[in-house]
């Protein structure tokens, strides 16, 4: 039997977002193990006490005691975490909340989807990009 390891930290406070991309993931991509975090504190706790780092990080901005963007601020700061794909989604299509996540160290931004097709989609594009050679 093999050790499933967190390849995808998935930081979110929405329940329904959380559903959606776990059932896209399940059916897209199978193999990956998705950890749920619900803010950025969660998500600083688990990175310092992984084990092994995750293969992607998705964050949201809008979230309870410690938003996305001050999660990423941090993260960005411990060169530990250099290389660690971090991709923003979130429900902001703004060009401002882009250009910050980008200046504080984003290596991607994704608007979310509105249906399940186009979670879907999004999960594709995640392997393609991201996952490539860890759990897919």
């Amino acid at each position: 039997m093999s050790t499933c390891f967190d390849c995808v930290f998935l930081v979110d406070d929405d329940e329904d977002d959380q559903f959606l991309m776990h059932k896209a993931f399940q059916q897209f991509s199978p193999d990956c193990c998705i950890k749920t975090l619900m803010n950025g504190e969660e998500l600083l706790t688990a990175l310092e006490t992984a084990r092994v780092l995750p293969s992607l990080v998705l964050l949201d901005i809008n979230m309870p005691i410690m938003d996305g963007l001050e999660a990423l601020k941090i993260v960005r700061s411990n060169t530990q975490f250099n290389t660690l794909p971090i991709v923003i989604w979130t429900t902001s299509s703004h060009e401002v909340d882009r250009n910050r996540a980008f200046a504080l160290g984003a290596n991607g931004f994704i608007t979310k989807p509105d249906t399940i097709q186009e979670y879907n989609r999004l999960v594709l594009d995640l392997r393609r990009n991201w996952l490539l050679g860890h759990c897919v």
